[in-house]
């Protein structure tokens, strides 16, 4: 008979689907085993009882440690060896656990082994700790009710003979179960407990059972409680050092970095062996986006983690991040790339994907990929992406399909065939990369042109024809109209159309039998028709212009789009250059992200060679200057009204630019002046014919003025017809700041300038006189028409001044616009004017945004 080198305790209670995984891993290794059942209700014993014939039943005391402490009665052999239900030895520990204890000397007490924890039923994400496992018999006993600690004799060993736990992978009835029994037990040891190490360990006991159960204020709270308690003590024992990371990362990914990031250092300065701090650390990097400080922090993870897991049974504590080692290489992925160290990059990616990191991280990856701005180190990465599409199943490749034509990369078919994507222009996007085609008409119609023209009207039918004439032959092109269907109206367009089809082809007893049809069918258009007929009657050329581009300019008119496509296209509209050459496709993804970059739609806009039917193109290229190079904006805005009359009023549409608006000149106006501001202000306020549209704003040292500058009578014309048309100017000093002011102020009479609706009852109630011969003067209005504030101020001795000024960082404010205005003043430059004139200025108040008051004495 061998010796009784190993025994094996046990205690358990409802384990028939585990027991007998856990019994068959021990039952060639061991010489006895002993269990426990402490009241089970299923099969347990049942199954017990084939292994072995040391059952024992005792009655469960809600005290693991008693229960552990009871089985420790029976063991014979000379080592004893606590093993759970739902853990199993592993192959390693079976061929070498006899052979190891037979050689460890006489003052050798107690073994530690490696426990790796199963995390999911993939059995991918696991946790490691080393405790200790294996006894000298008699030599440990346990204590605490709960997450019971063996106390045990030196001397101790570590063995590298791993014990798998599979007792984190719960049902969720398991899990209920588990938690509640679990929580019960370490709040009732918190009533008694005194000692406060141990007060923290179990406070950090119920933290973790929270975590896997309970509620997330509850959760929490005791991590704040057992954060205070660790501060008052000034101790950390063993386990605070899984707690610090624990609640540090809870703190961190909830945007808590400075307080996560001081527990984080606190368990990395106690004990720098714990690999788990140092991957905190990359989280913390980044969520500040620093990559060089995560790329630095991501080798010491890995270098402190490698050492770690070379000598797991020495590490008493639990190595959470053994399953956070693909996530770790991602980030250190995403880092690589962001510091352009490309084959680092890959190399990690290949380390991530060998640690089975989960597919749907690498949407971050990606993403970071789509954000390189330049076409060569995107192709460098695009070994990478390659890779990811390779190992993901359920990631869709959009951005960076669309960054591979923005950037006209010639990339493989068999690549392209490896990228799905979702979204209906991405899949044109594609489909051009590998065919090399205009997809704009497919895109549009969905090869439905039918509803395609209902949905946009006879403006649509025509860009069709547009689309279609330079791709298709003549022939094809009379079939495919002959089958668009409509009222009147549109079948009469497309009669038209099919006639100059037939003229380009010489058939012209066809095209003006077309022709006929089409005016029987829609009258309106007689007059394009017309001319081509009696063209026809005197020579038969068919390099005679037929009636679309007419007809094309009378239904699209000078509308920025010949239909709404922009709003057919929704979020696409940025990306219809990648589909298209066609000036409208292009033109039409510049407005749609100018109001995301200016440079880029200044760059898709000069892509654009023939510009002949986008009437608005060069106010929107004027647009794209606006900010960068204001004089360059000011030409543009120029030559956009020039050429499209409709942009001279935007704002009412009533008034066409025709150049007839009075203007003047200084000698003080110079043209070096800077231009601050230039833009095409009837986007705001209509001129009313009057003022020109297009403005420009210079400044010089005590004001900024209007170019061109509209005269006097220009000024009172327009404020005739501004007063038809608005109740009141936008610009008008409210009652309430003019009431406010004159309250603060001693005077007892005043003169006013400007008009000012409903001074006269705020002076009654004041029961302050209006003398024309006042030496208070009251202006409150006409300071942004005046150029000399000498005029207006006279013999005044007093002056109370209202103006308006404009927001200086924002070219949108409205002051910049307002078409009556031709002079403007910071406060400081008003201030400046008004001591240039022997005033001394005794108050200055901001109304609101753009509304200031001063008031200023003459000085003697």
């Amino acid at each position: 008979m061998r010796k009784c080198l190993l025994s094996v305790a046990m205690i358990v209670k409802d384990e028939e689907h585990n027991i007998r995984r856990a019994l068959e891993s021990i039952k060639d290794v061991v010489d006895e085993i002993v269990v426990v059942d402490t009241g089970s209700t299923d099969r347990t014993p049942e199954i017990v009882r084939e292994y072995t014939d040391k059952l024992y039943f005792h009655e469960w005391k809600n005290d693991f440690s008693e229960a552990r402490n009871f089985s420790l009665k029976f063991p014979t052999c000379e080592w004893v060896l606590i093993l759970d239900a739902d853990e199993e030895a592993s192959e390693e520990f079976r061929q070498n656990i006899r052979s190891f204890l037979e050689s460890l000397p006489e003052d050798v007490n107690t073994v530690y082994l490696p426990t790796v924890s199963y995390l999911d039923w993939d059995f991918k994400r696991t946790e490691i700790a080393s405790t200790p496992r294996i006894f000298r018999n008699g030599t440990v006993y346990y204590k605490n009710i709960v997450h019971n600690q063996a106390v045990y004799k030196p001397k101790v060993v570590h063995a590298p003979f791993v014990i798998y736990h599979y007792g984190y992978i719960w049902t969720r009835k398991l899990k209920k179960n588990k938690y509640e029994r679990t929580a019960t037990l370490i709040r009732e040891q918190l009533k008694t407990v005194k000692n406060p190490i141990e007060k923290i360990y179990y406070l950090i006991q119920l933290y973790k059972t929270e975590k896997t159960g309970g509620r997330k204020h509850e959760e929490n709270r005791i991590a704040w409680e057992t954060l205070q308690e660790i501060m008052k003590v000034g101790k950390i024992p063993p386990i605070g050092l899984e707690f610090l990371y624990i609640f540090g990362m809870e703190l961190i990914l909830n945007g808590f970095l400075e307080k996560g990031e001081e527990l984080i250092d606190t368990a990395i300065r106690v004990f720098p062996e714990n690999p788990d701090p140092y991957f905190a650390k990359l989280a913390i990097y980044e969520r500040r986006k620093d990559w060089e400080n995560l790329y630095q922090w991501g080798k010491k993870f890995l270098d402190v983690l490698n050492k770690a897991l070379s000598q797991a049974e020495k590490y008493e504590f639990t190595i959470t991040t053994i399953k956070e080692i693909g996530t770790a290489h991602l980030l250190m992925c995403h880092a690589c790339i962001k510091l352009k160290k490309w084959n680092e990059a890959y190399e990690h990616l290949l380390k991530a994907i060998e640690n089975n990191i989960d597919e749907s991280k690498f949407t971050l990856t990606l993403q970071i990929v789509s954000e390189i701005d330049e076409s060569e180190n995107f192709q460098k990465v695009l070994k990478l992406v390659e890779k990811i599409a390779e190992h993901s199943e359920n990631l869709f490749f959009d951005e960076i399909v669309e960054k591979i034509a923005e950037f006209e990369i010639e990339a493989s078919e068999e690549l392209l065939n490896k990228l799905p994507v979702s979204r209906k222009i991405s899949k044109f996007i594609l489909k051009r990369l590998v065919e090399k085609k205009d997809f704009l008409f497919e895109y549009l119609t969905g090869g439905d042109i039918n509803s395609f023209v209902e949905k946009t009207g006879i403006p649509g039918l025509l860009f069709i024809f547009d689309l279609l004439k330079n791709r298709e032959t003549e022939g094809r092109l009379i079939r495919i109209l002959s089958k668009i269907e409509g009222d009147e109206k549109p079948n009469g367009i497309v009669q038209a159309l099919i006639g100059d089809l037939y003229l380009k082809l010489g058939n012209f007893s066809e095209a003006i039998s077309r022709y006929r049809k089409a005016l029987e069918l829609a009258p309106e258009i007689g007059n394009f028709i017309k001319p081509v007929i009696e063209d026809l009657k005197t020579r038969l050329d068919p390099d005679i212009e037929g009636v679309y581009e007419e007809l094309y300019r009378y239904f699209s008119g000078y509308r920025e789009f010949p239909f709404n496509i922009l709003e057919f296209t929704k979020e696409d509209a940025e990306k219809l250059y990648l589909i298209s050459d066609h000036p409208l496709a292009i033109y039409t993804s510049a407005v749609a992200v100018f109001p995301k970059s200016k440079e880029k739609a200044r760059a898709l806009l000069e892509r654009i060679k023939d510009v002949s039917k986008l009437s608005f193109y060069y106010y929107r290229l004027a647009k794209t200057w606006e900010e960068e190079n204001p004089s360059k904006a000011f030409e543009l805005h120029i030559k956009a009204v020039e050429e499209n009359e409709n942009l001279g009023d935007i704002a009412l549409g009533r008034y066409k630019y025709d150049g007839l608006y009075p203007n003047q000149t200084f000698p003080f106006m110079k043209k070096e002046d800077e231009i601050v501001w230039a833009g095409n202000i009837t986007e705001k306020f209509s001129g009313l014919g009057v003022i020109h549209p297009v403005r420009a704003w210079k400044r010089k040292e005590n004001l900024y003025y209007a170019l061109p500058h509209p005269t006097d009578e220009a000024l009172k014309l327009y404020k005739e017809r501004e007063k038809e048309i608005l109740k009141e100017p936008p610009f008008k000093v409210k009652e309430e700041h003019m009431i406010g002011v004159l309250l603060e102020s001693d005077i007892r009479d005043l003169r006013i300038k400007g008009e000012a609706s409903g001074l006269e009852s705020i002076l009654k109630d004041l029961e302050i006189e209006l003398k024309e011969d006042s030496k208070n003067l009251l202006v409150v209005s006409g300071v942004e028409e005046t150029l000399d504030l000498s005029k207006i101020a006279e013999d005044a001795e007093r002056v109370l001044l209202f103006f308006f000024v404009p927001d200086l960082r924002d070219r949108n404010n409205s002051v910049w616009y307002y078409p009556a205005f031709r002079v403007l003043r910071t406060t400081h430059q008003m201030k400046k004017t008004l001591e240039d004139l022997r005033f001394s200025v005794v108050k200055v108040k901001a109304l609101d945004k753009n509304l200031r008051f001063i008031e200023a004495l003459r000085r003697l």
